[in-house]
């Protein structure tokens, strides 16, 4: 993984998106789906991989919007 991915997972009866290396979420939602586009589009915007968690915190998705590191 490298520092700055975004990874959206669930914590506290909330989704939220951390880029990777950072200690705060960058937001929360109570709808994972609106989590799930945050994420989404923080990650391309970075050109960063975007992990999505299941609520028991396994990866469930992985897509890479950058090039290869």
């Amino acid at each position: 993984m490298t520092r700055g991915d975004v990874h959206t997972y669930y914590e506290d009866g909330l989704w939220k998106n951390r880029i990777e290396g950072g200690v705060r979420a960058s937001n929360t939602s109570v709808r994972r789906s609106d989590a799930l586009s945050f994420g989404r589009t923080m990650a391309r915007r970075k050109r960063v991989t975007h992990f999505v968690h299941d609520a028991a915190g396994d990866v469930e998705e992985r897509k890479t919007y950058g090039p290869s590191s």
